[in-house]
Order: C-alpha cells, then structure tokens, then sequence
C-alpha cells in the first residue's frame, strides 16, 4: 500500500510539474514572445519585391551628361512557374525574342542565378514583345516582361575606356565582399569608374509589399519604400577636350597607315594608339584616349558569346576594350632622356655648360666584345645637353648610361644611381589613377637585375645601362606615367597623383565628397627643372619636332617637348610625342603615342599639335600631315 501510494504521489508530482512547463510555455509565448510571432505571421502572409534604383550619372567637368539613365523593357522567365510544358513555353519566347532555343536556355541555366528567382534573358526589348506577352499571358506562363532601369551611354564610343561599362553581375563578384549585399540580378560596373566608383553610383533597391494568400497570390498592396538613385561622379574630364582628343588620334593612326616605315620600307601599321591630357598643376586628367574602342552600349544590352567574339576577340585591330593610356606598358624611348639628363645634372655626370661628343658609334671603354651602340645618325660633332636633347642625340646618352654604371659600381654597394633618380618621378610603380588595373611599369637596375635572372643571367652589364638611358632595355611605362613624370617637370618638382574624379554630388546636388589634388615635391632643383624645359622648348623651334610644329604661333604659345621612337622587334617602332605649353609656364601636357607608328616626330608630335591647337583655340589645320 505504501509502495502504491508513494508512486501516486510521484505521478502527481510529475503532472503538477508537466502542467506548470506547459503553463509557462504558453505565458512565454502568448507574452513575451507575442511580438515575434506576431511578426512572422505577418511576414507568412506578406512578400516583398524589390525595384531597382536608379544608378547615378556621370558627368564631366562642365556638367555635360556622359552616363545616364533610362527605362528599359527587360523579359525575365521564373523557371519555377513554368509547369511540364517547359520547352513549348521557351521554344515559343525564342522565337518571340528572335533568339536561339540554346541561347535561351544557357542564360537560364547561369549558375550566378537562384534557381527561385526571376531570370532576365532579354533586355531594351520593343513593347510589341511586351504586348504580345501581356495578349497571350497563357502562352507564357512565368514570363513577364518588366521595366527596368539601364545606363545610358549617351555619345557612344566617347570616353569609352574611362567609363567602362555595366552588365549583370558574375557569380565572381557575387563571391567577393566588395559586392556584399548585392543579388544576381543586380547590374554593375565592370571596368572604368563605372567599376571604380560602383559604390557611389549604385542607388538603394526600393520594395513593394503585398499581402497574399496561402496560395501565394498577391491580394493587395500594403505599402512600399521607393527606391534612392545613387550619387553622381564629376568628372575632371572636359567632353569637349576628349572627342578633341579622340578624333585626332583616330586622324593620326589613319594618317600613319599612308607613311612610309623610315626604319623598315613599306607603310606603317598603326594599329593602336592613346593621348592622355592632364593638368600638370593638378594632376586632373582631362582627356585620356585610347583607340581601338568600343561602344559600352554592346554590354548594356547583353552579347551572346559569338556576338562577343566578333566585337572584340576577332576585332581587326584587336583587344579594343584595353585602355591603351592606362592599362598596357611600352618602352618610352627618347622621351625618356629627359630624366635621364636630370638625373645626370643632379648626380653630377652632367652639367649645363659643358659639351659632349656625338659620334655615330659609342663603344664602352675596356669592353671585349667590342659592342658598338649606334646613333640614330652619323657623327654630329660636340653639342652641349640642351643640344643633346633637341636633336635627341643616343650616343651622348649612352655615355652618360655607362658613367651612371660605373660611378653605381664603384659608390654604395648596391646602389643604382640611375633607378634611384628616377623612381621620385614615379616610374616603375602605378600613378593610383581612380582606374581598376593599372600595371607598375618597369625601371630596371643592379636590384632588379638580381630579381630577375631569366631575363639578366648575368646581371646588370654595363649595356643595360647603356640601352637603359635612351629608354629601352627592359623600361616601361605607361603614357599615363609619361605624363604624370612630365608634369613634375611642367610645375616645377611636384608629382601629383592623377585622377578623373573631381567630385561625388548626391542625386539633389549636394557634395558628397572632394577629391583634392595631392602632389608631393621630387628631390629636384627648380634650376634643373627649368633648365629641362627650355631645352625641351628647343625640340619644337629646330630639333626633332621642328617639322611637325612648323606654322604653329610658337612666339605666343611656346610648346616644350620630347620626341620618342622606341624600338620594339619583331614589330614596328612605337611613337611618342610628350609636350607642354605654353612652355613658361604650362597649363596643359600632352602625351601621344602610336604603336607601330614609327618615328615619334612623324606620327605622335602632328597628333599633339593639332590638339594643342584645339587647347588653344587655334585655327585647326587639319587633315593631319606626317612630320618630316
């Protein structure tokens, strides 16, 4: 009996517990779990749709519109709503779209997209399409053709290469924290500030909110969030400067093709080109061509992998979405000397009233091989630097490569004197230009020797010096970097970092943020500099520019500068022009160059005249003529 009754008890005990866990379960969650639950109801019975925003503009230095925005028809398909009749359904959108069965099909099956979403696979369509879907909605079952908002690139190829373009995000970007946040269906910048400056330019999706059933369908609207445009980005760029670049790139390259190859016989091939027009007292950049282009329209609109192929893989003049200016390295060439003689003033292997012999063959002193380094001509006699570097004479230069070897070897172990002079000037590292995929550059030396044994087996020899001082060896650079360096020359010893972006405004014109020059001095006399520049003036008045220049107004608007011709086997030379006017003083510099254009003060020195004369206002003596 006692057994029986303590075992009631505890079943009792048991129930009394049971009850209270339940009674303090159904407290929790009738009290203090009330609002949760409360939200979660709601959230079973509502479904959110967000719009996209509009992207913000891109504007040039005068406010002129460069990117914009308009509506878009845009054909999305939700696989999921497609029932059994699938291929039917798709076989009859293909044919509507004027598209592939396969093509249709391989957008659906993007990985980068959730296989829940709606899936665009049509954009800029014409509203008969529209039309005939909303006609036949029961031909079409989970299509549906909506608005949406694109860039609009309104000059076509204008400043292609600075802005970029935009296209659906890849499932890369989607992986990269740089795009947290953002869904497949998202459009971003792939290149240029359309990339760079995605942040700013991206707006802030809006959502729609509708109340359903459970079944899912909608019942009604319950409220919305609108969407936030995105900010605008100023530009440094005057529109105005940049088609003048533009064209006149274009004129030269095509001028180029009728010229004969003065080094090799035939005509050259001029198949690619870049200007770049700075400010050198702010490094604002205001014009920056590169020519092949494209029309960042194509990706706007979407491209099948063979319309791809076609606009750019087998483009006849190749690899036209390269930015030229800013993404691709050559060897500067003659251009080059120009820092090499500051470089010997300053370290006192040359100076400013001495003269140097100009034979047609230098050979290094005590070499066995008896290698001969040959000038562009025969002997000229003794000249002093100013004269050196107005006919651009190789073998005073290679004497003054050879001394700056010599005098590295015999000082600090391992410093290069040379390299060490340059490197202030920005060369062999990137200029931080607001552009995605900027390369270094090359200055080679003793260092760079060291770290790279498959191109120099045997280390720095006195050649590479030698070859180094006239702009070849194993130099690089790009004509951004040519003339950001030649700016610190225009100013008078300050390297500022270049940039395109002026200013970030909010979508009603308030500022959101400045971007303020940033210069920084170079270890340079303003002696030195100024002895440069008037040297440099002498190229254009009766050195190796003189042709190109001739009936320019060079007493009232003095153009200094440098012509380059840089060797580059098995192709053709590259040309190169670098000027600044007005001279005194400059406001603009000017940097041309033209890949396998030949001698520089043929095909890039009339490309920078006729610039500068639209700089200046001047009558434009157009066609384009070869220099002499």
């Amino acid at each position: 009996m006692d057994r029986t009754s303590g075992r009631l008890r505890i079943l009792a005990l048991l129930v009394v517990v049971m009850f209270i866990g339940l009674t303090t379960r159904l407290w929790f969650l009738q009290v203090l779990a009330a609002d949760k639950y409360n939200h979660t109801k709601v959230a079973n019975r509502t479904r959110t749709v967000l719009t996209p925003a509009l992207r913000g503009n891109i504007l040039d230095s005068h406010g002129n519109l460069l990117v914009g925005n308009r509506l878009s028809l845009q054909v999305q398909v939700n696989q999921q709503e497609l029932g059994a009749n699938k291929t039917a359904i798709l076989t009859r959108l293909a044919g509507l779209l004027s598209m592939k069965l396969s093509t249709l099909e391989a957008r659906l099956a993007d990985p980068k997209y959730f296989p829940y979403a709606p899936i665009p696979v049509a954009f800029d369509v014409p509203k008969e399409v529209s039309f005939y879907v909303a006609e036949h909605a029961e031909r079409f079952p989970g299509v549906r053709v909506v608005e949406a908002p694109i860039s609009d690139y309104r000059d076509g190829t204008l400043a292609a290469h600075i802005l970029g373009f935009v296209a659906p995000i890849s499932a890369e970007q989607i992986a990269q924290s740089a795009f947290d946040g953002y869904d497949p269906n998202d459009i971003v910048g792939k290149t240029g500030l359309e990339l760079q400056y995605e942040h700013y330019l991206q707006g802030t999706k809006g959502k729609d909110f509708y109340l359903v059933n459970a079944a899912g369908k909608q019942i009604k609207s319950i409220g919305s969030e609108p969407p936030q445009p995105g900010d605008n980005v100023v530009l440094s760029i005057d529109a105005r400067i940049q088609q003048l670049a533009e064209q006149q790139l274009v004129s030269g390259i095509m001028t180029a093709r009728s010229t004969t190859d003065g080094s090799a016989g035939g005509l050259l091939r001029a198949n690619a080109g870049a200007v770049v027009v700075m400010d050198p007292q702010t490094g604002a950049v205001i014009a920056l061509a590169s020519w092949p282009t494209f029309d960042p329209r194509w990706f706007v609109q979407g491209m099948t992998k063979k319309q791809y192929r076609l606009r750019f893989k087998l483009a006849r003049d190749g690899q036209p979405a390269l930015n030229r200016a800013e993404e691709q390295v050559y060897a500067p060439g003659s251009t080059f000397k120009s820092f090499v003689a500051l470089s010997a003033l300053k370290s006192g292997i040359a100076n400013t009233g001495s003269s140097y012999a100009c034979p047609g063959i230098y050979y290094y002193p005590n070499d066995p091989t008896h290698q001969p380094f040959h000038n562009f001509e025969s002997s000229s006699g003794y000249m002093d630097l100013a004269s050196a570097l107005r006919v651009s004479c190789d073998t005073v230069f290679y004497k003054f490569g050879a001394d700056f070897y010599d005098k590295s070897v015999s000082g600090a172990q391992g410093t290069d004197l040379l390299s060490g002079d340059l490197l202030p000037f920005g060369f062999g590292s990137p200029t931080g230009i607001d552009l995605p995929f900027e390369p270094a550059g090359t200055l080679p030396g003793f260092d760079y020797a060291l770290q790279h044994k498959d191109v120099y087996p045997y280390g720095w020899l006195p050649g590479n010096s030698i070859l180094t001082a006239i702009g070849q060896d194993s130099v690089t650079v790009t004509p951004l970097q040519l003339a950001t360096a030649y700016s610190a020359i225009a100013n008078g010893g300050r390297l500022c970092r270049p940039r395109l972006a002026d200013h970030i405004e909010s979508p009603d014109g308030k500022t959101v943020k400045t971007f303020a020059p940033k210069c920084h001095s170079i270890p340079y006399t303003a002696q030195q500099l100024q002895f440069i520049r008037g040297a440099l003036s002498g190229v254009t008045t009766g050195g190796t520019a003189a042709g190109a220049f001739a009936g320019f107004p060079l007493s009232s608007i003095p153009v200094a500068g440098k012509t380059g011709t840089a060797q580059r086997p098995p192709f053709q030379d590259t040309a190169w022009f670098a000027g600044m006017a007005p001279a005194g003083n400059p406001k603009y510099v000017v940097v041309a160059m033209v890949e396998q254009g030949g001698f520089g003060g043929v095909t890039a020195a009339p490309i920078v005249r006729h610039i500068m004369e639209g700089l200046f206002h001047l009558p434009q003596t157009n066609p384009i003529k070869a220099g002499p």
